[in-house]
C-alpha cells in the first residue's frame, strides 16, 4: 500500500522516456525565450518613462494597437507560407536582430539612455516601446501555437507544467541577475549595463531558435502530430488556389473565425478580461514606481525585482501546483481556479487599499496567470484547426491583449481627475464584473472542450 502511494505521488511529476527529448527541448526553448522576456520587459517601461515620460504610457498603449494590427496581418500570411516551427524561427531571429540594433542606438551618448532629458520628442523611446510591444504581443502566441500543434490533450495535461517551470527558472536567473547588477552599480555603470542587457536578450533568442532546430532534428515525426484528428484534417486539407482575393482574405481569416466561432470568441474574452484588470492594477503600481525612482537604472531595477518575484512564485506554482493539478483534477476544473483567485485578490484589495497591497496583488495575479492560467487556457486550442491555433489565436492573444490594454488605458485616463476613493471603487467594480463573467464563460468553454475530446472532433472543422 505504501509503495503504491509513493508510486502514485512520483507519477505526478514523471515524464515517459519516449517524450523526454520533446519535453526537454520545448522547456529549454521557453526557458531561453523567458530569459529574454524578463530582461527586456522591465526596460520597456523604464526607458520609455525616463526618455518620453511616464504620463504618456496610456497614450503609448493606445498607439501600439496601430502597430500590432499590421503585424497580425503579416503573421497571418506567414502562417500560410511557412511551416509551424519556421514561425518560431522568424519571431526569435527578427527580434534578436532588433535587440542588437537597439543595444547600439541606446548606447549613443545623445540619442540613448545617457541623455537624461525627458521629452515627448525623444522618438527613439517611442520606437523602442513599439518594438517591445511587438515582442510582447507575439511572444506567447508563437511558442504556445507551436506547442499546441504538436501535443494532444493528454500530453498537455502531463507536460505543460514542465514548460512553464522551464520559463520560470529562466525568469528567475535573468531577472535576479539584472536586479543585482543594477542595484550594485553606479549611475554611469547602469547606463552601459542596459544596452548590454539588450544584447544578452538577443543571444537568448538565438539560443531558443537553435533549441527548436534540435527539437525538429531529434524528436521522431510520430511524436509531433499533436491532436490526431486535427493533424489528419490538415494533412488531407486541399489548398485554395492562390488569387489576389484569397490572399487578402487569408490575412483576415483569424478575425473572421474569432467573430463567427463562439468557442474562439470565448477564449478571446478570457484574454481581454485578464488584461483589462492587469492594466488597471499596473497603472497604480507604475505611478508609485515612477515617483520612487528618478533614474532609468533605478526604475529598471525596481521592475527587475518585480519580475523576479513573479518568476519565483510562478516556479513554485507551476512545479507544485500546475502539473499535479492538471493530472489530478483535469483541465475542465482547472479553468475555474484562476478567476476564483482573481476574485480573492480583488476582495483583499477592496478591504485593504494601499500601494503595497496593489503591488502584492499584481505580483500574485501575474504569477498565477503565467504559471497556471496561461498553460490551462492553451489546452483549449489543442482540439482545433490550424487556422484557429495560429491565425485566430494571434487575434485573440495579440489583438485581444492590445484592445484590452487600450480600453484599460482609456479607463485609467478617464479617472485622472476623479478623487482617489472614487477611482479605486470604479476600478474594482469593473474588475469584479469581469471576473463573474469569466466564471460563466469558462464553464461553457470547458464543456465544449470535453465534448470535442470525447467525440474525437475538431473544433472549427
Amino acid at each position: 500500500m505504501h509503495d503504491q502511494a509513493v508510486f502514485s505521488f512520483k507519477s505526478l511529476w514523471s515524464v515517459k522516456r519516449e517524450y523526454r527529448s520533446k519535453v526537454f527541448y520545448l522547456s529549454l526553448t521557453f526557458l531561453l525565450m523567458s530569459c529574454c522576456l524578463v530582461i527586456w520587459r522591465p526596460m520597456k517601461m523604464a526607458i520609455f518613462s525616463k526618455m518620453v515620460g511616464a504620463y504618456l504610457v496610456p497614450d503609448a498603449k493606445l498607439y501600439s494597437l496601430l502597430v500590432v494590427i499590421p503585424l497580425i496581418l503579416l503573421y497571418s500570411k506567414l502562417v500560410d507560407w511557412l511551416r509551424r516551427h519556421q514561425l518560431l524561427y522568424c519571431f526569435t531571429i527578427f527580434h534578436a536582430i532588433g535587440g542588437l540594433i537597439f543595444a547600439y542606438l541606446l548606447s549613443h551618448p545623445v540619442m540613448g539612455v545617457a541623455n537624461t532629458e525627458i521629452s515627448p520628442n525623444r522618438y527613439l523611446g517611442w520606437v523602442f516601446y513599439f518594438f517591445m510591444e511587438s515582442f510582447d504581443a507575439f511572444f506567447s502566441t508563437t511558442f504556445w501555437s507551436f506547442a499546441d500543434s504538436i501535443n494532444n490533450p493528454k500530453d498537455a495535461r502531463n507536460y505543460y507544467g514542465f514548460f512553464v517551470t522551464g520559463s520560470k527558472i529562466g525568469g528567475i536567473v535573468s531577472a535576479g541577475s539584472l536586479y543585482l547588477l543594477l542595484t550594485f552599480s553606479t549611475g554611469s555603470d547602469q547606463i552601459t549595463l542596459l544596452p548590454r542587457a539588450l544584447f544578452t536578450g538577443s543571444c537568448m533568442l538565438i539560443g531558443a531558435a537553435f533549441s527548436i532546430y534540435k527539437l525538429m532534428k531529434t524528436v521522431p515525426d510520430g511524436y509531433m502530430h499533436g491532436y490526431e484528428a486535427a493533424y489528419q484534417l490538415e494533412t488531407h486539407k486541399e489548398r485554395e488556389k492562390a488569387t489576389v482575393w484569397t490572399s487578402i482574405k487569408s490575412a483576415f481569416d483569424g478575425l473572421f473565425i474569432m467573430i463567427k466561432k463562439p468557442y474562439v470568441l470565448g477564449i478571446f474574452s478570457l484574454v481581454v478580461f485578464y488584461d483589462i484588470m492587469i492594466v488597471i492594477f499596473d497603472w497604480w503600481v507604475a505611478l508609485h514606481a515612477d515617483a520612487q525612482h528618478t533614474t532609468v537604472g533605478g526604475m529598471t531595477a525596481y521592475y527587475s525585482f518585480y519580475y523576479f518575484l513573479i518568476n519565483v512564485i510562478g516556479l513554485i506554482i507551476s512545479f507544485f501546483g500546475t502539473t499535479p493539478l492538471l493530472r489530478l483534477i483535469g483541465i475542465r476544473l482547472s479553468l475555474f481556479i484562476f478567476p476564483l483567485i482573481c476574485l480573492t485578490m480583488l476582495i483583499i484589495t477592496y478591504l485593504f487599499p494601499s500601494a503595497s497591497i496593489f503591488f502584492t496583488a499584481l505580483v500574485a495575479l501575474r504569477s498565477f496567470n503565467y504559471a497556471l492560467n496561461h498553460p490551462t487556457r492553451e489546452v483549449l486550442y489543442i482540439p482545433t484547426t490550424k487556422d484557429i491555433k495560429y491565425k485566430a489565436k494571434t487575434w485573440t492573444d495579440a489583438f485581444g491583449s492590445r484592445i484590452a490594454k487600450s480600453f484599460g488605458s482609456i479607463f485609467n485616463v478617464s479617472l485622472k481627475s476623479a478623487t482617489p476613493a472614487f477611482a479605486l471603487l470604479s476600478s474594482l467594480s469593473l474588475s469584479f464584473g469581469l471576473t463573474f463573467l469569466w466564471l460563466i464563460i469558462v464553464y461553457f468553454l470547458g464543456k465544449s472542450l470535453q465534448d470535442a475530446i470525447d467525440n474525437k472532433q475538431v473544433i472549427g472543422e
